[in-house]
């Protein structure tokens, strides 16, 4: 009977206002965010209402911009809250989500899902659940039939415009050099690891690692003393930004001169975003995330972290028969090949810089940081904004 009441209320012809709704996770972040940035700029919010639906709206009472509202619509929310949010989901024009998937309630309604990251990993439990988009967004023609396949979708529906958030790998915030004074150090990396234990203690997404500091090849604290002994050496700072799923729990880098763990309140106090941060940095170290297709961009060194692959992939499904035929950089397998990629970095030794230019012209169709102006001149276009 719910389905069947949703369907008929899904085929009313009603009358949709001028609502774009915007969702992402963190609030007000990813591509949702950069695009959003390219709204204002262009006056969208002067002919529609912007509704970003966040968890908690009283954090953002000091933005006052026309037309910009903040509806609380995650987590323990009012009654009333869930009637306001029903009520704009039913009655919006326009969707833009990129994490938290928000559904078409009718169906003139006009849906663009910006996702947060191109497939590495094969999770259909959460891409499955896409559910009714008019398009989706791609890098490059690469990815689009793992797209289409994970999320449901006609391949139709898959455009090749570049990701927003992109765009901020190659823009200056002048807030970075405050961040744990940068301007101090001759390099700074920023390690971007996937999650090994989840917070939500899932076994589906979580790992039996030995990793006890929730990271890879740093396996105690023993270790972890002697790389920011090393990094101290050749004054570079290692900042370490966990995947928003990890259990911090175990993470111990107190009163570490040059290792530091970024969290997202540092990022948001400082007015800065994630990926203006790394725009700025000298190098990344990653592992299965797809954090590694974005910054090849930037032309920077990127360690890969292999030392638990085998194990990985017993949990993880991998979108490639085989990875290392795509994912490009100096493979870390141990202690030592960490330290030699710091040493490398000192020096400028760009050891994998050759085979990641033949990854990054396969996975990128646009290197130009204008994927935030082809996305709203697409909404434009295509969708009818």
């Amino acid at each position: 009977m719910k389905e069947k009441i949703k369907k008929i209320i899904y085929n009313l012809p009603i009358y949709l206002k001028n609502y774009i709704i915007l969702e992402s996770n963190p609030d007000l972040s990813d591509n949702t965010y950069s695009l959003y940035k390219m709204l204002l700029e262009n006056n969208v919010n002067k002919k529609y209402k912007l509704f970003w639906f966040v968890y908690d709206k009283n954090m953002y009472k000091h933005i006052k911009i026309k037309n910009v509202y903040f509806i609380n619509a995650f987590g323990q929310i009012s009654l009333f809250d869930k009637i306001k949010k029903i009520y704009i989901n039913f009655k919006a024009k326009y969707i833009i989500d990129c994490n938290k998937f928000i559904y078409k309630m009718n169906k003139n309604q006009k849906r663009l899902h910006l996702g947060h990251g191109m497939p590495y990993k094969l999770v259909p439990e959460y891409c499955n659940l896409t559910g009714e988009t008019d398009y989706i967004l791609s890098l490059s023609n690469f990815f689009n039939d793992n797209i289409a396949k994970l999320h449901l979708v006609d391949k139709s529906k898959i455009v090749t415009l570049g990701l927003p958030r992109n765009d901020d790998l190659f823009s200056r915030n002048k807030n970075i050099k405050n961040l744990f004074k940068i301007i101090n150090y001759e390099k700074v990396v920023i390690w971007l690891p996937t999650y090994r234990q989840h917070k939500n203690k899932n076994a589906e997404l979580s790992m039996n690692s030995l990793f006890t500091l929730g990271i890879p090849i740093i396996y105690n604290l023993e270790n972890l003393k002697k790389l920011n002994s090393t990094l101290k050496e050749l004054n570079i700072l290692l900042v370490l930004k966990p995947h928003p799923a990890q259990d911090l729990s175990a993470i111990k880098a107190e009163n570490l001169s040059n290792f530091i763990i970024l969290s997202d309140l540092d990022l948001k106090q400082n007015n800065i975003n994630l990926y203006e941060f790394l725009g700025q940095t000298d190098a990344l170290i990653t592992d299965y995330s797809s954090v590694y297709y974005d910054y090849l961009l930037l032309d920077k060194p990127i360690a890969i972290t292999v030392d638990d692959f085998e194990d990985y992939k017993k949990t993880f499904n991998f979108v490639y028969d085989d990875i290392f035929k795509v994912i490009k950089g100096e493979y870390i397998n141990n202690y030592d090949n960490l330290i030699t990629f710091f040493k490398n970095i000192s020096t400028n030794n760009d050891v994998a810089q050759k085979e990641r230019e033949k990854s990054k012209k396969l996975l990128h169709n646009y290197y130009d940081g204008n994927s935030s102006k082809r996305v709203y001149e697409f909404l434009l276009n295509s969708m009818g904004l």
